[in-house]
């Protein structure tokens, strides 16, 4: 399984509720994949940099999990299917680098709040292989 990072961004005239509901039927989607998601935060409603489809605010949602490729594709499809959803951005974190700063920044958070994301780097596993490319959006690959 790889490490994703997916950043949502709903109409901004949506209600708390309704971006919760739909959040949690992105978390069925990957749980019943096979996945589990390691942390979720809302990260407001905040102004576009550009007006995207007519809208100039947005609410911010930011999902990080650990999930099969297969999720991926799942995942877009349900995004492009919700009309509450502006925009969104699936991420593989594949260098060493990168999953261990994840990794190191869940253990701090689950310090100071007392939560149990991953209790340690540690025992989470790293892939073999730390070099690798970034995928944006699953439809091109950057370096």
């Amino acid at each position: 399984m790889s490490y994703y990072e997916k950043v949502i961004i709903f109409d901004s005239n949506l209600d708390d509720s309704a971006v919760e509901e739909t959040v949690g039927k992105m978390k069925d989607v990957i749980v019943r994949q096979g996945g589990e998601i390691l942390k979720s935060e809302n990260w407001g409603r905040r102004k576009l940099a550009y007006e995207l489809n007519k809208h100039q605010k947005g609410n911010y949602i930011m999902l990080l999990f650990k999930a099969p490729p297969s999720t991926i594709i799942e995942l877009e499809k349900l995004c492009k299917v919700l009309d509450s959803v502006i925009k969104f951005m699936v991420v593989k974190l594949s260098k060493k680098k990168q999953i261990e700063a994840m990794l190191t920044a869940l253990a701090q958070s689950a310090a100071k709040n007392g939560s149990k994301d991953i209790s340690s780097p540690a025992q989470a596993k790293m892939p073999a292989s730390g070099e690798g490319k970034t995928e944006s959006e699953g439809k091109q690959d950057v370096q």
